[in-house]
């Protein structure tokens, strides 16, 4: 199982950061610029125990994704219950909240995915990463802007913002 972590800070109160993992767990596609679009599935609205997401990478690759976990205001764990990423076996994420100040937060994430075979994830490594970075920017940028972050905007957002 291949672990990697990536921190950041946001300048948000950690209940805006909340609020966006959390409650908005659905429309994670406004803020990740990775996914053409998310949705709940199961009819859910809000963040929850056991809430499902369905997210499009494009037409065709995808992954269902459920919160296992919380501690409110804390932490949320995610794990990938089906998806049709070529050679990934197994994918999950926890984000981890500390507030710094009152209004800035710090957002850790812990992956943890597995390959099949197992030694592509060494080669995907990278790749994965970059996904990650990718995403915890447009959340950070979606929550200190209220603006939408996606794979047209992304490049030019992340060269003026950084």
């Amino acid at each position: 199982m291949n672990t990697s972590e990536q921190i950041l800070t946001v300048n948000a109160s950690k209940e805006q950061v909340w609020d966006v993992l959390f409650n908005q767990y659905g429309d994670i596609h406004i803020h990740n610029p990775t996914m053409q679009s998310s949705n709940y599935l199961n009819n859910s609205q809000k963040g929850a125990l056991d809430v499902v997401r369905h997210c499009m990478f494009d037409d065709k690759l995808f992954v269902d994704e459920k919160i296992t976990a919380y501690e409110e205001y804390e932490s949320v764990k995610v794990e990938v219950i089906k998806h049709n990423l070529p050679m990934l076996k197994h994918l999950s994420a926890t984000y981890e909240l500390k507030a710094l100040d009152k209004n800035k937060t710090e957002l850790r994430m812990v992956s943890k995915n597995s390959a099949s075979p197992s030694f592509m994830i060494h080669l995907m490594k990278g790749q994965l990463r970059k996904s990650v970075g990718k995403h915890l920017f447009g959340m950070k940028y979606f929550i200190e802007t209220g603006n939408i972050v996606d794979m047209k905007n992304y490049k030019e957002t992340y060269k003026n913002y950084k």
